[in-house]
Formats: C-alpha cells, structure tokens, sequence
C-alpha cells in the first residue's frame, strides 16, 4: 500500500522537530542574555536557575517531540487501517500499476517504520540524552571544587573542554545512526556520506579542538566545539534533512 506523492509524514515530523528544537535553543538563549549573570567564568550548567531553565525546556521539548510523532504514527494507523491487513500488498501493487509515479516513493509500511524509528530516536534518546546531562553536571561540579580547591583552577578548562564531548556523544551518534537507516531505506548514498563526515568532525573535535574564548555583549564567552557541532546537528541539521527528504523524496 502507497500513499499520494503529496503526502509528507516523516519530513513534516522531522521539520517540526527541528523548530522545536531552535525554538527551545532560542529561549534559553535569550533568558540567559537577561539575567546577565555575574559568574563569568564558570560554565553555565553550574548556575542553578539557568539549570532550572534548562532542564524545563528540555521537558518541554521531549514531551512535544514525542507527541509529534506519536501523532504522525497515529495518522498513518488511521490511513493504512482502513485496508485489511492482506490486501495491503495486492492494492500496493495494483496503485503502482495504475498510478505510477503519482505515488509515494516508500510504501506505507516503511514510513511508518521511519516514523517509529525517528520517533524513538529523538524522543527516548531524548531522555536519555537529560539525564547525562544530569550526571555530567553534577561530575563538573566536584571537579570545579575539587579545582578551586587545589588553587589549579586553569587545570579545570582542559579537562572541561575534554569531557564535555561525553554529554553529546550518545544523542548525536543516535541522531546519525537515524540519518544512515533513512538513508538505507533510501539506497542514499549522500545521507550515508553526510552521516559519517558529520561523525568525523565531531570525534575530531571531541579529540583535538580546543576551546575558542570569543567576547559578546560585554561577556566572555568560551565556545566548545563539540557543543557547537552537536547543537547545529540537531537544529539546523534536522531542518535541512527535513527539507532534502521532502525535495527528493516524494510522499515522504
């Protein structure tokens, strides 16, 4: 069984993942601006209220990614569900005959396999990906006391910039590993090189980038590599998969 070419399940879902994601990203940025905290040089994941703010966006943004493509897997349910579950094949094969090209270019099967595999992706790795955060906030915190303590706080940057690499590591190989299913699914070769040079650069930079002080606004800020490539990744980088599988993909 085929949905219209014009049917868009898995690019829609990942398209609104995406702005929630940057909508999220952007709210924190923003309140982050305001409060204007005077702790300069300490990273901002040991301020309590930015933590707070944190941690609400992220319960927000897990909760609405979920809901997506719990929504999106509930309406291909709906449509696949008015055929029985025999006749799927036999219509498949007779709209291929009579429609052709007009169809869309995975069977309906397969593109409720994606959503699921999207959805656990990114809203159960999600999860996952929180309480790393949670534990990796509070390793910085004894590292940051056991630092200031023994007077080495300049000790404290390398090993911050080394390890911040552990709280992304997990959600961006499984954002990558959904990039190279699809593509399997697809027969993509680009999806499957793009995946792998995105994973390149980012163990490059987990291994080798230091971290970049920049100023901005009056503060001083310094950019990890890892975190930056990481947060492109789920953003900017999901928006624009979004926008490749709708272009080339039909009914996807």
């Amino acid at each position: 069984m085929y949905f219209s070419k014009n049917a868009h399940f898995l690019s829609a879902a990942l398209k609104i993942t995406a702005l929630i994601r940057l909508s999220t990203a952007g709210i924190e940025g923003i309140i982050r601006m305001i409060l204007n905290r005077s702790a300069h040089y300490n990273p901002d994941m040991l301020d309590s209220l930015s933590w707070g703010i944190s941690s609400a966006c992220s319960f927000l943004k897990i909760a609405a990614i979920i809901t997506v493509f719990y929504l999106s897997w509930k309406k291909i349910r709906k449509y696949t569900g008015l055929i029985d579950e025999d006749d799927r094949f036999e219509m498949g094969r007779l709209q291929k005959e009579v429609f052709g090209s007009d169809l869309a270019v995975l069977s309906a099967d397969a593109i409720e396999q994606l959503i699921l595999i999207w959805g656990m992706i990114l809203g159960l790795a999600e999860c996952v990906y929180y309480v790393l955060s949670l534990v990796y906030r509070k390793f910085i915190t004894q590292l940051m006391v056991l630092s200031v303590l023994g007077q080495q706080y300049d000790s404290f940057v390398p090993l911050y910039n080394l390890s911040h690499g552990f709280k992304y590591i997990q959600m961006m190989t499984a954002i990558l590993i959904g990039v190279a299913v699809t593509a399997v699914f697809l027969h993509d070769r680009a999806l499957a090189v793009a995946a792998g040079v995105l994973m390149i650069t980012f163990l490059l930079a987990f291994s080798l980038f230091q971290m970049q002080p920049l100023s901005f606004s009056g503060r001083q800020i310094v950019v990890v590599w890892t975190s930056v490539i990481f947060h492109l990744t789920e953003t900017l980088g999901l928006l624009t998969l979004s926008v490749y599988l709708a272009k080339h993909y039909l009914g996807l």
